[in-house]
């Protein structure tokens, strides 16, 4: 009969462990095994987090403590380094007394299920945001065409080239609006090209150093005006950068501790990557945010956040076959590290097999 049991617990299909108040994992099924490798007799924040430090919420903790089954969503990391969105369930087991010996964890991977939420959410955010932006280009549009008609029955040649300017410069930003909202809407290839990465700063600097002054915070370009180029999607790697250094911003902004607030933005190249660097000191993140904050969903804002732009961040950067890794405490600020290869290695997107 246990060879029975043993066999069923390995043969479950969804990755399950058991552990003891302890956390040390005493048992995991087959499917446990083959996304986080051997774990018995080892913390279960060393096998799925892979750190070394317990969870500041831990469900299974609590269900040792009151015996009630815990739900909760999180994010692990397998033994190939993958990062999964993953949905756990707690349950108690108890002895014959009733005292909770052991807590059974199972979870389910929600990964592809966030990827798809992510497209829908991006869609309604962009047309939300971008509606009042197509009220003033029709606007626009209809100013030029105004005037190239006025210009046509008054034979005035000057008005008409005026006014056709006006419409294919409108139509020009109508195009781009368009195209960015695709973008969102549907993965589509990386136009590639070499990027003149010190032009590439200098209007990212324009852009940010308006919203930072606004805030009250300091903002600091480094590079070096000869720093050169490199391979990649100027308008995809604008935006990920860009939605990192205003999440500095922000964070910079929300501190109230502190009597001056800098993001500083450097750019250096190495061997064979582009690296881009942010550095704040604005409220900082605790161990437990920094794991998740490229998370789709997940924000340290509130109400205030999407919880897309780092995740949409981070998504375009490993489509480059680049990377992101974040450092921070509370209190002390961030660090923001991206590195993107010189020659683009660009990386299947694994939502593109996904049916649309």
């Amino acid at each position: 009969m246990q060879g029975q049991f043993e066999q069923f617990f390995n043969e479950v299909p969804t990755p399950l462990r058991v552990q003891g108040p302890d956390l040390v994992i005493r048992h995991a099924n087959q499917s446990f095994h083959d996304m986080f490798g051997a774990s018995e007799g080892i913390c279960c924040y060393e096998v799925v987090k892979r750190r070394d430090e317990r969870c500041l919420v831990c469900p299974a903790q609590l269900t040792f403590a009151d015996g009630e089954k815990r739900e909760h969503e999180d994010v692990f990391t397998s033994n190939s380094g993958e990062t999964i969105n993953v949905m756990c369930t707690t349950s108690p087991i108890r002895d014959e007394q009733g005292k909770v010996t052991s807590v059974i964890v199972l979870f389910k991977d929600i990964t592809q299920l966030r990827e798809l939420q992510s497209k829908l959410a991006s869609i309604g955010l962009l047309v939300g945001s971008i509606s009042h932006g197509i009220k003033g280009l029709l606007t626009g549009l209809d100013g030029g065409i105004y005037l190239v008609n006025s210009g046509l029955e008054k034979d005035n040649p000057e008005r008409v080239t005026q006014g056709w300017e006006m419409v294919q410069r409108n139509i020009g930003r109508i195009r781009s609006m368009v195209m960015d909202i695709l973008y969102y809407a549907k993965d589509r290839e990386l136009d590639v090209t070499d990027i003149d990465a010190a032009a590439l700063v200098a209007e990212i600097g324009e852009i940010l150093e308006k919203k930072a002054r606004t805030l009250g915070v300091g903002f600091k370009l480094d590079i070096d005006p000869q720093i050169g180029t490199f391979q990649g999607d100027f308008k995809a790697v604008r935006a990920s950068l860009l939605n990192i250094l205003e999440n500095s911003v922000e964070a910079c902004h929300s501190d109230g501790e502190k009597d001056e607030h800098q993001v500083v933005f450097t750019v250096r190249q190495e061997t064979a990557s582009m690296v881009f660097e942010v550095r704040d000191n604005g409220i900082g993140m605790d161990q437990e945010t920094t794991e998740k904050i490229f998370s789709l969903f997940f924000s340290s804002k509130g109400i205030k956040g999407t919880g897309l732009g780092l995740f949409i961040a981070n998504k375009i950067v490993a489509k480059h076959g680049g990377s992101i890794t974040v450092r921070s405490e509370p209190g002390t600020g961030a660090h923001f590290k991206v590195c993107l290869p010189l020659e683009a290695e660009l990386a299947s997107d694994p939502t593109d097999e996904l049916p649309s």
